[in-house]
């Protein structure tokens, strides 16, 4: 059903997109101009090749910053720039609601010797953002490939990688994914199971989700396209872009890991230095790259962040997350605390369980500041209490609750990464932790009763984190 949507859908892509994107342009100055104002604005990203449209605009703001940083990431992997020029925006949809089974769909075409492409994708609630960079990756390999298309050649749909290239590279630019790839190969391979490279190549379309296929498709595009082999990655959008077929016999012949040997001898070879490698990079990626790009949000610019609201002038250019409890009853906290909320949670992607425990000690941080005190209405009876919103009583008990989260993220923090380092210690010593080596975390409190307070923060804790 899947492939048939989209199928159909790619049909009439060329007219919806070419529509979608002229009015994108004449909009945009208008949109720059309403983010803030509006709280559903479309977001551009910095670079201006991508524009985000149907969320709130800091949920906009942070899919924007990671399809950007995806580029980032497929360019250096290519070893070339991503040939996306300012009239050339890929813009993504999110639908505002969605059936339960609705997918990320991708669509593109050629329209008047421009080449048009889209992402549509379900409502946040069922946005998944593997499935999302998975087809953006498919796009913007497209995009390499219809540079070499030949005029006569540009109508419909447009020429397009295989989906085990654009799924394999999608998986191999995210640490946490390549981890968890080759854990499952490792796995395979003690089984003695395994995935020829034949029947790899083979698979021109892949479905959404997590399939054991993606994992031999990322190891694959590791083997035949090492990373920044700006020759053989060159070749392959040439091909793709003038229809030719990346079969085996294509790939035995471009491909240089393939050159002069057996091509499934050479996989197998492949695959059980994956199995054998130590598992440093899951350990030093999946947490402290993650754990770097968490600082570096703690420390932020509060007028950056703001999306066009005002922060007064007293206001430092720098702050700290913790230096919002300060500024708790300004107008503008709630919208940047809620911004570094959602970008916090962004880096839970394949993140280690240990550390999506701190990710979300501080996105509950974040959703605190978002829930002041109500205002008193006097003898007016009070609005109906929303269940999922728990507020303080009082002002006093917010700047207590949100010192409580705060310490308690940092505790979270403080504790994971002194369990990275004591298992760091045991890689450098090229020793296997024994039984019992890692001690297990001290309660953060004893079982003394809990504060008034203590159960207050405990349940707005409870209440912020739970999905």
């Amino acid at each position: 059903m899947f492939f048939r949507r989209t199928a159909c859908l790619l049909c009439f892509a060329a007219l919806a997109a070419a529509g979608a994107v002229r009015e994108s342009r004449a909009q945009a100055p208008e949109a720059a101009t309403r983010v803030g104002k509006s709280g559903h604005a479309a977001i551009y990203s910095a670079d201006r090749r991508f524009m985000v449209s149907g969320m709130t605009s800091a949920e906009n703001m942070v899919l924007a910053r990671a399809l950007s940083e995806q580029a980032a990431r497929v360019e250096e992997k290519t070893g070339m720039r991503l040939p996306l020029q300012r009239e050339q925006v890929l813009g993504v949809m999110v639908q505002s609601s969605s059936a339960p089974d609705s997918q990320v769909l991708r669509m593109q075409g050629w329209d008047d010797g421009h080449f048009y492409q889209r992402l549509v994708a379900p409502g946040a609630l069922r946005l998944d953002r593997e499935d999302l960079m998975e087809g953006a990756c498919w796009l913007m390999l497209n995009r390499y490939a219809a540079e070499h298309t030949p005029a006569g050649q540009r109508t419909g749909t447009g020429a397009t990688v295989p989906d085990w290239i654009s799924a394999g590279l999608a998986q191999n630019t995210q640490a946490a994914l390549r981890s968890r790839n080759r854990d499952w190969i490792a796995r395979e391979q003690g089984e003695g199971r395994g995935m020829p490279l034949a029947q790899v190549v083979k698979q021109e379309m892949l479905p959404p989700g997590r399939w054991r296929e993606k994992a031999y498709a990322a190891a694959a595009v590791e083997f035949l396209f090492p990373d920044g082999d700006l020759q053989t990655w060159a070749a392959l959008f040439q091909a793709v872009g003038t229809r030719q077929a990346i079969n085996a016999a294509w790939l035995r012949k471009n491909c240089p890991a393939l050159r002069d040997r057996k091509p499934e001898e050479a996989w197998a070879e492949h695959l059980a230095r994956k199995s054998r490698s130590r598992h440093m990079e899951a350990w030093s990626d999946r947490g402290l790259q993650i754990e770097a790009r968490l600082l570096q949000t703690l420390n932020f610019r509060p007028r950056e962040a703001a999306l066009g609201v005002d922060v007064p002038e007293e206001v430092p250019q720098e702050l700290y997350a913790r230096d919002l409890i300060e500024y708790r009853g300004q107008k503008w906290v709630a919208p940047v605390a809620g911004a570094l909320s959602l970008q916090v949670q962004s880096f839970a992607i394949g993140a280690p369980p240990a550390l999506q425990e701190v990710l979300a000690s501080y996105a509950a941080y974040f959703d605190q500041l978002g829930l002041p005190p109500p205002e008193k209405h006097g003898w007016w009876p009070r609005a109906r209490k929303d269940p999922g919103k728990l507020q303080p009583p009082d002002d006093a008990t917010w700047q207590v609750a949100l010192n409580q989260l705060w310490m308690r993220a940092e505790r979270a923090h403080q504790g994971f990464l002194e369990k990275n380092q004591t298992r760091k210690s045991y890689v450098d010593s090229f020793d296997r932790p024994g039984a019992g080596d890692f001690a297990d975390p001290s309660p953060a409190a004893s079982d003394a009763p809990r504060t008034r307070i203590q159960r207050y923060v405990d349940e707005a804790e409870g209440k912020l984190t739970s999905p």
